[in-house]
């Protein structure tokens, strides 16, 4: 009895060992990596990376990088006009690049790169931005303007671009690329086709530039014209030339009699404010209005800048001298009607029309 379960038991040892032993001899194979990240674009296959000497970097992520670095520069360089309507979107980008400041333009890079490589099947990889929708409004001071259907298309248009720019041309790779972005349409686009961009960002945007009237300080780009249009509208009332706007005189008296005194104060605070208001209410979403409502600027009893209560044929009076001081900047027509549409718009004539 002792023996034979002295038998059993060194049967029960040798077969543990021996299943033990066939597991180390052969393992459980591992399992396949069939996403696209690594079926089609490269995968984990570390290479050198070509922009940071001496580091490795996936060739999935690499391939990833290129085309999205191809794809801003696409728009960017924007050759033969074909990227117009994408270039507001990029006010703030492309004047940095313009200041040879890269960071924002390496963020941008980096982030959609991880972005479309954790989409892909990367397994190292994790986007932690902004969601789709938050980075396409105007939470994301970065985004200038909502895109529509069209100019989305045309975006994905340059992603192709950028592809064949790396040489992937193949459908394999284009089309469940094609996919991804179309999947994401959905939030990334806010605006009905139809719908204008907004005219701030249409002017410039919040893309910052040098400003020519303080040099060594930065100035939004949709902030310059209309600093320009009020700046010429000032003037061109307050020089008067061939008795046009005499009417209007009466109301700019104080200003007029600084200015003649040489104390130009005044005058740098109209124009800030006034550039300020059509600022906040064309779309500028950095830039506030603090001055006064336009009832209380424009009466005298609150106001003691203002002398007289404007009329409605001296406020139209107004509104032409405005046109006249945008189209000393060159402003297209239809720009001018839009600001037009604002200055006669019920609630602003209201409330500033008092007599």
């Amino acid at each position: 009895m002792k023996l034979k379960n002295l038998s059993f038991s060194k049967l029960w040892v040798l077969g543990v060992f021996v299943f033990f032993a066939c597991g180390e001899d052969d393992p459980t194979p591992p399992m396949m990596d069939t996403s696209f990240y690594a079926t089609q674009l490269g995968g984990e296959t570390m290479v050198p990376d070509p922009d940071n000497p001496g580091q490795m970097v996936e060739q999935g992520f690499l391939n990833l990088r290129t085309v999205v670095t191809n794809t801003v520069l696409e728009i960017a360089s924007n050759e033969g006009g074909t990227y117009n309507d994408l270039q507001p979107y990029f006010s703030v980008l492309l004047n940095e690049v313009g200041r040879n400041e890269l960071s924002g333009f390496t963020t941008l890079v980096q982030d959609f790169t991880i972005f479309l490589a954790e989409a892909t099947g990367a397994q190292n990889f994790q986007y932690t931005g902004l969601n789709m929708a938050e980075a396409h409004n105007s939470t994301n001071p970065r985004m200038n303007g909502l895109i529509n259907d069209a100019d989305y298309d045309l975006f994905i248009q340059a992603v192709v671009a950028g592809a064949a720019e790396a040489g992937i041309t193949s459908p394999e790779v284009l089309g469940p690329v094609g996919d991804l972005l179309e999947s994401v349409r959905e939030p990334i686009v806010q605006r009905p086709d139809g719908e204008n961009l907004d005219l701030y960002t249409r002017l410039g945007g919040s893309g910052l530039v040098e400003d020519p009237d303080n040099p060594g300080t930065l100035i939004e780009a949709g902030y310059l014209p209309l600093r320009a249009v009020v700046t010429s509208t000032v003037l061109v009332i307050a020089t008067n030339e061939g008795g046009k706007y005499d009417n209007l005189q009466p109301y700019f008296t104080v200003l007029l009699n600084e200015v003649g005194a040489g104390d130009t104060s005044g005058f740098t605070t109209l124009v800030g404010g006034f550039s300020d208001f059509l600022a906040a209410n064309i779309g500028s979403t950095n830039i506030e209005y603090n001055g006064l409502n336009m009832r209380d600027a424009h009466d005298p009893t609150v106001n003691s800048r203002m002398t007289g209560l404007i009329t409605a044929e001296d406020y139209d009076l107004f509104v032409q001298a405005v046109v006249e001081g945008a189209l000393e900047n060159n402003v297209p027509e239809s720009i001018i009607g839009e600001f037009g549409a604002l200055l006669n718009s019920e609630g602003l004539r209201d409330a500033i029309i008092q007599a």
